[in-house]
């Protein structure tokens, strides 16, 4: 935290009651196997946990407690509240509220992860950046990045999560960025939002939280530009990026290096320097489009954006290129999938030399279009020349189904882990490139592992 913060502080702003006075923190912990005898303790509540269980065994090993119900015979402070979760935003909004560098907010069906990345490498270069760890991007996730704030941070960079309507208007009324960006809108969490639609309102608030002054930078290839530019709030200006010349933020002379990454012109307003980045496939170029467009809202130099996207680093389980069983090249983009992310997969594969393999997991929350999209995955690895399909799961039948029809064999849909692998790996040669993908419950990080030795 910028400054230390108190329990009356908390009490006065947003009601509550308090037990045994007050005390001072500069610490949040929210995780009973991770105490900290200077921290407040908040005892949150899921789906599958409540820390309220074990509120007895806290005496002595926190500064204080957050709580819904006193905790009897205790001498800790405590802040009872209706509700931690929100107590846990309010606490954050109070750190955030410490803070007076720029807050960049990112959001998207997919790829935003990799925005956040390029982002940080940008900034990083000469600011001392505070930004999202991991993916601790949702009403959980985002106050503990408020809390890391420290006196030295100048620019934090915040990713956000949705699952579900509202979601993201919450996350920016604690967060209060002023400069925002939505890097896509596709199937994903379907089930949550209700439809494709329902995805782009939710994720739209993340434009129409924005205060007068602030800057919405807007995927101008995206389906839903129009209606996000219809909604942008009053004194709130826009910046488009996109691949077409007359976008503010575009690339030009894009080419791919013999691995699958792309070097390109960028080119912000007139002003155009060269980029290479280091990570695989076209789609992240947009990627670097939209990271380039939030720091030049910010006011980064063109050249300097140039020289920290080409330094941004790849993400665990995102296009990371590893050596596996008897030499073949495996991509591991395991970490997530959706149809637009798993588009993306096919595209690069289907550049590549010699032999091609996809290895698709279930993808998953795609609601009652769930067996379309896996079809749709399936016809497209088919037309984009793929040579062969393997895929785990349930949902992913339809895919094999679909790619199997081509090629007049049976499909290859396996419902156990270790028989795609026993499978798959006889196919393996220093000609074959493996794309591994899949959502994360489908856990295709372990086929990865299985292909490459664990030597990731």
């Amino acid at each position: 935290m910028i400054a230390p913060l108190s329990l009356q502080q908390l009490q006065q702003r947003f009601g509550g009651e308090l037990l045994n006075g007050s005390i001072e923190f500069s610490a949040v912990c929210t995780d009973t196997r991770k105490l900290d005898n200077e921290a407040l303790f908040v005892a949150l509540r899921g789906e599958n946990f409540d820390a309220h269980d074990f509120l007895g065994q806290l005496e002595g090993k926190v500064r204080g407690v957050v709580t819904e119900q006193p905790i009897e015979g205790s001498e800790l402070p405590q802040w009872v509240v209706a509700d931690t979760t929100i107590a846990l935003g309010q606490i954050g909004l109070l750190c955030r509220e410490q803070f007076d560098g720029p807050v960049i907010g990112i959001t998207g069906s997919c790829g935003k992860t990799t925005v956040k990345e390029m982002l940080s490498a940008i900034f990083g270069q000469r600011h001392k950046v505070c930004v999202t760890q991991g993916n601790l991007n949702n009403h959980f996730g985002v106050p503990m990045t408020l809390f890391s704030l420290e006196p030295e941070h100048q620019v934090m960079i915040v990713e956000m999560g949705a699952s579900g309507p509202d979601e993201i208007g919450y996350l920016c009324s604690i967060a209060k960025p002023q400069i925002t960006a939505v890097n896509n809108v596709m199937p994903a969490h379907v089930e949550g939002f209700g439809s494709i639609d329902g995805i782009a309102t939710a994720k739209g608030q993340i434009y129409t939280s924005l205060q007068n002054g602030g800057v919405a930078v807007v995927n101008a290839d995206d389906n839903y530009a129009d209606y996000w530019r219809g909604r942008m709030p009053e004194g709130v200006r826009t910046l488009e990026v996109g691949f077409g010349h007359q976008w503010a933020v575009h690339p030009d002379n894009i080419v791919l290096n013999a691995l699958g990454c792309p070097a390109f012109d960028l080119v912000i307003e007139g002003v155009s320097h060269p980029v290479k980045l280091q990570l695989l496939g076209e789609h992240n170029v947009h990627n670097a489009l939209v990271a380039a467009g939030c720091a030049y809202a910010a006011g980064i130099p063109v050249a300097e954006i140039a020289e920290g996207l080409s330094l941004a680093g790849s993400v665990g389980g995102r296009m990371q290129s590893f050596r596996g069983k008897s030499g073949a090249a495996v991509i591991d983009d395991s970490y997530n999938a959706n149809p637009g992310s798993v588009s993306a997969a096919i595209e690069l594969l289907a550049q590549r030399d010699g032999k091609k393999i996809l290895v698709l997991g279930d993808m998953a929350e795609l609601g009652p279009d769930a067996d379309k999209s896996h079809r749709e995955m399936g016809r497209l690895a088919l037309e984009r020349g793929i040579d062969q399909l393997f895929t785990l799961g349930p949902l992913s039948a339809a895919a094999s189904i679909e790619f199997a029809s081509g090629h007049q064999h049976n499909p290859r849909n396996f419902s156990e882990r270790e028989a795609l692998i026993q499978a798959l790996v006889p196919e393996l040669d220093e000609g074959t490139t493996v794309l591994v993908k899949g959502s994360r419950s489908a856990r295709m990080e372990l086929v990865v592992q299985a292909l490459t030795d664990g030597n990731q």
